[in-house]
């Protein structure tokens, strides 16, 4: 005989989980393994024609040979069908979506999957084997799916259930009678009781994690508590949710547990609880709901353990200043690095700590030059390392300080603040790639994705990440590179970045061989392999802007403080490579930015202390797709409006402008600088044209179509794209603009190409007649081939556009076949005549007068006399 069974108090989920393995299998008898609840009774009085489900006092347990158990692994949930797994001589097989428990139900066949719904795994097996379904059979497993995802709302709802969803709905499911069977909005009296739960809440943070609990007592019964709990759970987004709750002559208690956090049957203790460890529930004689709360949350506490350490949240290393240093002294140092306080130390002790306000006041009386030993705070509260994120916490809270120096024997190592209990607790990352660090919450495992890196690029970063682990450094990688990663776009453009000095270790990486330049000022350095790859490698570093656009000041720091010094949010993120391979560290929220699609600077000042970001995010903004968030485009706007760009220097603008002209897409750079007013304020007097634009758009649809068929326009492609918008201005307006950027004279020279002769050559090669190719040739051979192309945009006259292009597709790439050698061995003297043949020769091939190569040789044997 075969059974089907499934847990104690059994769900839709359960119901069309046994009704799909009976489908499955082709023949067996349903039973439940104890009491099923409300909803599924009525419905099985109402289906009596469809389905028998049988119970256990109608079986034989004896006559079991194969024991098919779903929606339950744990012996303990399938009553008195426990014993009859246990029994070797039954075949069981065991179909589930819930997380592990101690007492596994033995098996000789499972499928267990992470699933909104085990009714979800079933129904995809029967699809795979197009088992013949009716429309009641549709309707019943759709049931089981809505009742156990919460009419698929709830957090552990997969992709799966959508599809299988629609599938059913395909072949015929009522989802319409779904609300008669389950509780898709609630009554009157659910809406009291859940009301009541949610006003009786309380959560606090028990090391490191977020537990919330109530205790009440509710006058009338009413179903569905442990669907409350889930509501309350989502709700405060907690890890772990725990109610108690009176009604009638008993107590009800459930507890919920996020995958990983507690096991909830444990935390019940010594009560008669069923469950698993995600979600467990008991009902006991009448008893003070507060008392049994205060006895569960005891549990859950001890059962708990911490998160992560301050160790893993601190900043590191520590900006401090000595107690002999004067109020002046640290004062500046304060201001220029943004602290609100700093910790005093002597020989690497923490002796005290002073804050801004303390500052301000002695500056105010005039006491700049004291030491800071006389207007610190001493006995200040610290922490340590190894203490758990939660105790850091209680001591901000309990102390109302905003900052805990982290101290381990003595010896100052780190400082928490705010900002980095925040950070710890409600972490900004939004993972999709990997599985999150185990401990901390701004880190996430993307080993996987290194794997995908090309190997010649691979390598590299190997080489130099076990040379720095060999010298005892933390090395990651960094930037643009980190991002495209993330987004699984090609980058061979490789940033390294290790805390402490890189220059040791740029030293190291020359002697083997390697070919490195070493810039000890900034602590940077760039290494060129054999193959003519490179990447560059950073000491860790904050910098200080003296005024805006200044030069930055830099100084050696933690892999926080560089990665806060960078522009975007999405370019301040960091992969690990030693000492842990393929971690992400995301301070500020990168990757969920990247999810959104959008740019956030990280600090309000950001495009004052370095208004080219400005110009950065447009080209971001054009080669990802993405968009400035709303604050960002705001602070962009306001720099532009307060004239930062046009303290730029030339060689900063023109740097700037020459990449976005090298983008896949110019024109809509161009049309969003202009819309921030970007482009007035960095070229006054120079207004863009409708004509210009067009021209502009023109030259991109070239790039586009015949991007292969264009000959090589070399370093200065990128201004025929500044010339066309500069045409059709004043020849003021272009003077001033390359005033403005500080081109060099070769530079110069093309623009003002650009700006100055074409009406000359649209004379010459635009009439309405048909123009010998020679003639044409002869027109362009001796105008550079940026300042053609830039023309063939800029010209309203469709001869000259298509000629120009002509000749840069095809016409500039014909050539003899002879060489320069042939000639001469077929009598022409050597000098210059062997050029002016060469150029004669190609002209009667452009014309048609040759073909072949001994069309070439008679060609030029009949000319030799006219030498």
């Amino acid at each position: 005989m075969r059974l089907i069974t499934t847990h104690i108090g059994a769900d839709f989920d359960s119901l069309a989980s046994m009704w799909a393995a009976l489908k499955l299998y082709g023949d067996g008898a349903m039973c439940f393994s104890g009491a099923a609840s409300r909803n599924v009774r009525d419905f099985l009085k109402r289906n009596r024609w469809a389905l028998n489900v049988l119970t256990p006092k109608q079986v034989d347990p004896g006559a079991i040979r194969n024991l098919v158990v779903v929606d339950a692994r744990s012996l303990g949930r399938i009553g008195p069908f426990a014993q009859v797994a246990l029994d070797p001589s039954v075949e069981v097989h065991v179909f589930d979506h819930h997380p592990p428990v101690e007492d596994e139900i033995p098996s000789s066949f499972s499928i267990i999957e992470r699933a909104g719904s085990t009714t979800t795994i079933l129904a995809e097996r029967l699809f795979e084997r197009s088992v013949l379904l009716t429309p009641f059979d549709c309707t019943l497993l759709a049931l089981g799916i809505y009742e156990d995802t919460g009419a698929l709302t709830f957090g552990a709802t997969t992709e799966r259930e959508y599809a299988v969803v629609a599938e059913l709905r395909r072949r015929g499911a009522d989802l319409a009678s779904i609300p008669t069977w389950i509780e898709l909005s609630f009554s009157a009296l659910d809406r009291e009781l859940l009301d009541r739960m949610i006003e009786a809440c309380q959560d606090r943070f028990i090391k490191g994690y977020r537990v919330v609990s109530c205790a009440i007592e509710f006058p009338r019964y009413a179903e569905g508590i442990s669907l409350f709990v889930h509501r309350i759970m989502d709700f405060f987004d907690a890890d772990v949710a725990i109610a108690v709750v009176t009604m009638d002559r008993r107590t009800y208690a459930v507890i919920r547990s996020r995958e990983g956090t507690i096991d909830a049957r444990s935390a019940m203790g010594d009560l008669p609880a069923g469950g698993h460890p995600q979600a467990a529930a008991a009902a006991v004689p009448r008893q003070d709901p507060e008392e049994l709360l205060g006895r569960l949350m005891r549990n859950v506490e001890g059962i708990l353990r911490p998160s992560m350490s301050v160790e893993d949240a601190m900043s590191s290393p520590v900006m401090a200043v000595r107690e002999d240093q004067t109020v002046e002294e640290a004062y500046r140092l304060m201001i220029r690095y943004g602290h609100s306080a700093l910790p005093v130390v002597l020989d690497g002790h923490l002796r005290g700590i002073i804050t801004r306000k303390d500052l301000d006041k002695a500056q105010l009386h005039g006491l700049g030059a004291v030491p800071v030993r006389e207007f610190m705070t001493e006995n200040v509260i610290s922490v340590s390392p190894r203490a758990p994120i939660w105790e850091a916490h209680r001591l901000l809270v309990s102390h109302n300080v905003g900052r805990l120096p982290v101290v381990d024997r003595d010896d100052l190592v780190g400082i928490v603040t705010r900002t980095d209990m925040l950070r710890a607790l409600y972490p900004s990352t939004s993972a999709s790639v990997g599985q999150p660090g185990p401990q901390v919450p701004w880190e996430e495992d993307v080993s996987a994705l290194l794997d995908r890196v090309p190997q010649e690029v691979a390598s590299k970063i190997r080489l130099v990440t076990d040379v720095g682990e060999g010298m005892g450094l933390k090395v990651f990688l960094v930037g643009g590179f980190v991002r495209d990663l993330l987004l699984g776009r090609p980058n061979e453009d490789v940033d390294m970045v290790c805390e402490g000095d890189a220059v040791p270790l740029l030293e190291r990486l020359s002697s083997m061989g390697l070919q490195v330049s070493i810039h000890r000022r900034y602590g940077t350095g760039t290494v060129r392999f054999p193959d003519g790859r490179k990447l560059d490698l950073a000491t860790a570093r904050r910098e200080f802007y003296e005024y805006p656009v200044a030069q930055p000041k830099v100084q050696m720091d933690s892999l926080k403080h560089d990665l806060y010094r960078r522009d975007f949010s999405v370019n301040a993120m960091a992969v690990s490579l030693s000492p842990r391979w393929g971690m992400l560290v995301d301070y500020f929220g990168g990757r969920g930015d990247l999810n959104r699609g959008q740019l956030r600077v990280l600090h309000n000042l950001s495009f004052v202390e370095d208004p080219t970001r400005i110009l950065r995010g447009v080209r971001l903004e054009g080669r990802l797709g993405f968009r400035m968030s709303q604050d960002t485009e705001r602070l962009a706007a306001s720099c532009v409006k307060g004239g930062m760009l046009s303290l730029l220097s030339g060689p900063k603008l023109r740097s700037e402008l020459e990449l976005i002209f090298r983008e896949r897409n110019p024109i809509w750079a161009v049309d969003r600088l202009c819309g921030l007013g970007a482009w007035d304020a960095m070229f006054p007097g120079v207004p863009l044209s409708i004509d210009g634009l067009r021209a502009l758009r023109k030259l991109d649809v070239f790039v586009r179509r015949l991007g292969r068929d264009l000959p090589p326009l070399g370093e200065e492609s990128w201004l025929a794209f500044l010339g066309a918008l500069l045409y059709f201005g004043n020849p003021w307006g272009g003077r001033s603009a390359m005033d403005r950027l500080s081109l060099s004279q070769k530079e110069r020279g093309v623009l003002e190409a650009i700006l100055n002769g074409l009406g000359t050559l649209e004379t010459a090669i635009g009439g309405k007649g048909d123009i010998r190719w020679s003639s044409l040739c002869r027109a362009l051979d001796g105008v550079n081939r940026v300042v053609l192309f830039a023309w063939a945009g800029i010209t309203s006259r469709w001869r000259v556009r298509r000629r120009i292009l002509l000749y840069l597709t095809r016409l500039c790439k014909v050539s003899p076949m002879l060489s320069g050698r042939d000639l001469i061995d077929l009598g022409v003297p050597k000098g210059p005549a062997v050029g002016a043949m060469l150029s004669r020769l190609r002209f009667a091939r452009l014309d048609g007068e040759v073909d072949t190569l001994e069309d070439e040789r008679a060609w030029v044997l009949k000319r030799l006399g006219d030498l």
